[in-house]
């Protein structure tokens, strides 16, 4: 390109060599920036990938999931195959495209290992079929219930061998991938970003250790940190299966109110008689404490009925999706529509093309927000009746009976199950606005 331009200018040899280092060290620079901007998502996928198959392990395996800590964590029956689910997911997006990985064998290896660990969990799990069991000709059954004192303990431990080898392959086959040594200038640009947030967080913990300490306040009023996280290491496998009761009501109720949402902000933003007399209405819903609708709802659904729950949520996250939905959908640039009616596109490819593009970042800006109103939702409604196992109705209880090192430990249990929501739609949003400006920057 520097020749051909070279040739149109009629520049002499001295200029050329000038144009020439001025286009490599534009390319130099072009490459650190490249390098400077990459973020830690790898990094986030690579851990959780890494976390799930230490999960999905201990599920398969009845020795692990019935004589371990962690593995009766995850004993809860529908929360199994979404531990599956998630890390077939998680593990097309570590792998990535194939085109890429033909230029390493090392990376093509571990591949091969993630996909043939990731077939047999789908099996074992999913379809409730263990491969190594049936080569020992033991009965699939036993894979699943709990261990009996007849069951072949000797024949499991043979069997399970297999398993836990390819499972330790599978944590090598992911370090194999991601690399973490290549991207050291990434975690030295990370730390200068993040490093002073961390240090705060460090440092309020361990103030609020001493602080309790010096002033010899109360475990009942408030339990120090170490207490806390003593208690959570002891009590966090029942607590994530009631974690996971909340979080189902919570995710359901985030379907069904932000999709009304986003549905009757369509309808608004389309119709504006409609958004007249509907925008009111909404105000006054939202208006309405959550703790006064939560005994209401408990009455006409019923308390042990999870569509009370759902209910809740819903209507606490509808307001929020409804009005970011008009919001963005009302926000195209007149000149964009002008160009757009010039051309005599319909009011469908307007919507398409041009107004609901526009509009996605606001919706999941109020998708992130409902995330943390679901779990408030469900854990408030929780609170006022309901099945004893979902994380509302233990922290009530924990805190009636004065165990508060356990219900702060269920605090922190809806705190994580909070965060994941969160980190879920946020890579939902990635993915879908690959496009979009703030990503590209």
């Amino acid at each position: 390109m520097t020749d051909g331009t070279s040739d149109s200018l009629h520049l002499s040899p001295h200029q050329q060599s000038d144009v020439e280092a001025a286009s490599q060290l534009g390319y130099a620079v072009a490459a650190d920036q490249y390098v400077e901007t990459r973020t830690l998502d790898r990094d986030m996928i690579a851990v959780v990938m890494l976390f799930l198959i230490a999960v999905t392990h201990h599920i398969q395996n009845p020795l692990l999931q019935f004589n371990t800590q962690f593995g009766s964590a995850f004993r809860n029956a529908t929360l199994q195959p979404v531990m599956a689910l998630l890390l077939v997911i998680v593990g097309a997006a570590l792998i990535g495209r194939p085109r890429a990985l033909r230029r390493s064998p090392i990376k093509t290896g571990a591949a091969v290992v993630l996909i043939a660990y990731t077939l047999f969990i789908v099996l074992a799990i999913m379809l409730d079929f263990n491969l190594t069991g049936a080569l020992y000709g033991i009965d699939q059954a036993v894979f699943t219930a709990r261990l009996t004192d007849d069951a072949p303990l000797a024949l499991l431990e043979a069997a399970t061998l297999p398993a836990t080898i390819l499972a330790g392959l599978g944590l090598i086959a992911v370090v194999a991938l991601w690399q973490p040594w290549t991207r050291l200038r990434v975690y030295r640009k990370a730390w200068r970003k993040q490093g002073a947030a961390l240090v705060v967080a460090v440092v309020v913990v361990v103030l609020w250790e001493l602080l309790i300490n010096v002033f010899r306040i109360q475990e009942f009023l408030l339990p120090r940190p170490s207490v806390i996280a003593g208690t959570f290491a002891e009590v966090y496998p029942r607590l994530v299966s009631a974690g996971w009761n909340t979080f189902q009501n919570a995710f359901w109720g985030f379907v069904v109110g932000c999709g009304a949402g986003i549905l009757t902000g369509i309808a608004s933003a389309r119709f504006t008689s409609f958004s007249r007399a509907l925008l009111p209405v909404a105000v006054a819903i939202n208006a309405v404490p959550i703790i006064a609708l939560a005994p209401i709802f408990n009455n006409w659904f019923g308390a042990l009925n999870p569509a009370s729950k759902i209910a809740i949520v819903a209507v606490l996250t509808y307001f929020p999706a409804m009005i970011s939905t008009v919001r963005g959908l009302t926000s195209v640039e007149p000149l964009s529509l002008e160009l757009m009616k010039s051309y005599a596109a319909t009011q469908w490819h307007i919507f398409s093309k041009l107004r609901l593009p526009t509009s996605l970042p606001y919706i999941f800006a109020a998708l992130k927000v409902a995330t943390t109103l679901s779990m408030i939702g469900a854990i408030v409604s929780e609170y006022f009746g309901g099945a004893t196992t979902g994380l509302g109705f233990r922290i009530r209880d924990d805190a009636g009976l004065f165990k508060y090192p356990e219900a702060w430990s269920a605090i922190m249990i809806a705190a994580l199950f909070g965060i994941l929501f969160y980190l879920v739609v946020s890579a939902v949003e990635r993915a879908l606005l690959m496009w979009h400006v703030s990503f590209r920057e």
